[in-house]
């Protein structure tokens, strides 16, 4: 996970007691905004405890962030909130992961499979800028922002299924 754009690496032999704190820089603001196709993020902060537990670590935190995107229909500037919990367990053994080829059932209230720690150090930015993309509106909306009802409508006769349509309708050769 090195090399994200908040990187802040902690040692895994020696987490910190007190949470961390991450405020995005404007460099990193504008280096994120490039990154997911912003506008702009206008603010980016985090907390996030790293704790020890039996065979790893827990990262639990809160990502909260300001940022500006495109109306998908208006292309009007769209200012969005959020506010995401963070949560990831990691294990230290291989043999504690789910093994490959397992059935994993995704379920909102069950906790995700654990994540494995490699190397000395943890990257909690890269996770922070991960929950942070992860809670990016994909279809960002201006409000009252709809597409004309002529616009709905006007690609369905020319879609391919509408051709093949008429194709399967049409009287076939005889020969």
């Amino acid at each position: 996970m090195n090399g994200s754009v908040l990187q802040r690496d902690v040692s895994i032999a020696e987490p910190p007691s007190a949470p961390i704190a991450i405020a995005a820089t404007e460099a990193q603001r504008r280096a994120l905004a490039d990154a997911y196709d912003l506008v702009a993020v206008k603010a980016l902060e985090a907390t996030v405890e790293v704790i020890p537990v039996s065979g790893g670590l827990r990262v639990d935190g809160r990502v909260i962030a300001d940022i500006v995107q495109t109306c998908v229909v208006s292309l009007a500037p769209v200012d969005e909130h959020i506010d995401e919990p963070l949560s990831v367990r990691f294990v230290d053994d291989p043999a504690r992961l789910p093994a490959p080829g397992a059935e994993v059932v995704v379920d909102e209230e069950t906790a995700d499979p654990p994540e494995l720690l490699e190397g000395p150090t943890l990257d909690v930015g890269a996770l922070v800028e991960e929950y942070f993309a992860l809670a990016i509106n994909p279809y960002p909306r201006a409000p009252g922002a709809e597409l004309p009802a002529d616009a709905i409508d006007s690609g369905a006769a020319d879609s391919p299924f509408a051709v093949l349509a008429s194709l399967a309708k049409s009287p076939r050769p005889k020969g």
